[in-house]
């Protein structure tokens, strides 16, 4: 896709969208889109800077950017427009002084996956598509009672999810708002394939991608329900200060078609594990850190970590102690990789899948 002219073309959609209207507060920032070698930004060709990592926000040249990598891509200028708006969100959440980021690093060693958990999210997803679509006061109350329940049993998942559904969450209610400016029959087909999405136990693993939708449902609900600011910079996610008075319920038992998914995609997983390390392809051996990953999808077993895309990694025990240090000491490679890793982020070895 040409750079500068879809370029043009956003920036022309840009100027239609109402963004205080979408969050308070909220307006535009800059833009960047990049391939795999250039990048189109403030009306000029540049050479990719090495900083532009997946579809994101960065500070660039001083500057909270939100960044668009085209080069995989292809989908209405509506609809890209709305996702880079997405990312001018993360843009305003890192310039407000934005707390609520989850620890990607962290939960990848930390994480597990329950079939309960995901059980009752399913349930969930049906109490909100329900409170979307009529007046149901009673299906509001199951939906806090049962996230109320998974906070108690699962606290770790829980508080994770919490604070995708803030960040990711909070982006993507704003994504489909900037959506219904531009083309609100699109808008509504968007929401009916989230709800789809959600009704889906295979959309559950891996469990971030879903938790953006999650969020903006629930964010839909607690704006038609109470009186709760989402738009609000506080200390605690939405999610969990929207629960905070609520009673829990008994959770369901997981389903046979949850267990049957989850099952499948660590089997998947645990086969490409195995085929890499079958195939020998040695990348790294040695001592390094694994610092940048795409979180989308990453897994680790306990030993192994399953990484697609790309990743950053340091030589040797170094800890950066700002971002401009951590880009100049860190090396990328792209492509889906295995890593011997360890529960503190060290890994010795390292093979292409």
């Amino acid at each position: 896709m040409d750079l500068a002219g879809a370029y043009q073309e956003i920036d022309r959609r840009l100027s239609r969208i109402d963004f205080p209207l979408l969050f308070r507060g909220f307006h535009r920032f800059p833009f960047a889109l990049y391939d795999e070698t250039r990048a189109y930004f403030d009306g000029a060709m540049i050479d990719k800077p090495a900083e532009f990592l997946g579809n994101t926000s960065v500070v660039f040249r001083g500057m909270h950017t939100a960044i668009w990598n085209l080069a995989e891509h292809t989908m209405d200028f509506d609809t890209l427009t709305a996702k880079v708006v997405h990312e001018m969100l993360h843009a305003y959440q890192s310039a407000s002084g934005e707390t609520r980021w989850a620890d990607e690093r962290a939960a990848l060693v930390k994480y597990r996956y329950e079939a309960a958990n995901v059980s009752a999210r399913l349930e969930e997803a049906d109490a909100m598509e329900k409170c979307l679509r009529e007046h149901a006061p009673e299906a509001f109350s199951r939906l806090l009672a049962l996230r109320r329940a998974r906070a108690d049993r699962f606290p770790y998942a829980y508080d994770y999810e919490s604070r995708i559904e803030q960040i990711e969450g909070s982006a993507h209610f704003v994504e489909l708002a900037a959506l219904a400016q531009l083309d609100p029959e699109k808008a509504v087909l968007s929401w009916k394939r989230l709800f789809s999405e959600l009704s889906d136990p295979a959309r559950y693993f891996p469990v971030r991608a879903v938790t953006y939708l999650s969020g903006a449902a629930f964010i839909a609900c607690l704006r038609r329900y109470t009186p709760l600011d989402t738009d609000a910079f506080t200390d605690t996610p939405f999610s969990v200060e929207a629960i905070a008075g609520a009673a829990p319920c008994a959770l369901p038992e997981p389903g046979a078609r949850v267990r049957e998914c989850m099952d499948d995609w660590l089997e998947k997983t645990r086969a490409r594990i195995e085929e890499a390390l079958k195939k020998g392809k040695l990348v790294l051996d040695g001592d390094y850190r694994l610092f940048a990953f795409n979180v989308y999808d990453a897994l680790w077993d306990g030993r192994y970590a399953v990484l697609s895309g790309f990743i950053g990694y340091i030589e040797g025990t170094a800890h950066p102690a700002t971002d401009e240090e951590l880009f100049s000491m860190m090396k990328i490679l792209n492509g889906d990789f295995i890593a011997q890793l360890d529960a503190q982020m060290h890994f010795r070895r390292l093979w292409r899948q």
